[in-house]
């Protein structure tokens, strides 16, 4: 009897669920990370990573001939991990700002690092899996 292999492809997203997927990640990544940010400051700068991460996304789209709907999958794997990363670990967040602004560096705060890390390489293989299943 042969054994039947099964495979899992990706499924196809159209360019306009794209844009909703990317609006969606943006509202969140502004949920999660603006909140967690501790001074007025930081929280300017963590509102601004969507508008970088078009710039950035959008130039590197076009150095390298991507088609938009690269380039947004690329915004909202990579715009997701921050969120997904940081979800739940706002004191560490806090904690980590106030040691580098009394000490002049971070403590080592495994938790988050971890969370953020696992949060990156799942977005990464999200996003591989997405372009070339």
């Amino acid at each position: 009897m042969a054994v039947k292999e099964m495979t899992l492809h990706p499924p196809h997203i159209s360019i306009g669920t794209w844009w909703i997927i990317a609006s969606i990640v943006t509202v969140l990544l502004l949920a999660v990370c603006v909140p967690i940010a501790p001074t007025r400051d930081s929280k300017v700068k963590v509102a601004c990573i969507p508008l970088l991460g078009v710039v950035f996304l959008g130039a590197a789209a076009k150095l390298r001939g991507h088609d938009l709907g690269t380039a947004l999958s690329m915004y909202s794997t990579a715009t997701l991990a921050f969120p997904l990363g940081l979800v739940g670990r706002g004191k560490e967040v806090r904690k980590a700002f106030e040691d580098e602004k009394l000490f002049g560096k971070q403590s080592p705060q495994p938790r988050l690092t971890n969370q953020l890390l696992v949060a990156v390489c799942g977005m990464l293989l999200l996003w591989t899996w997405l372009r070339w299943g």
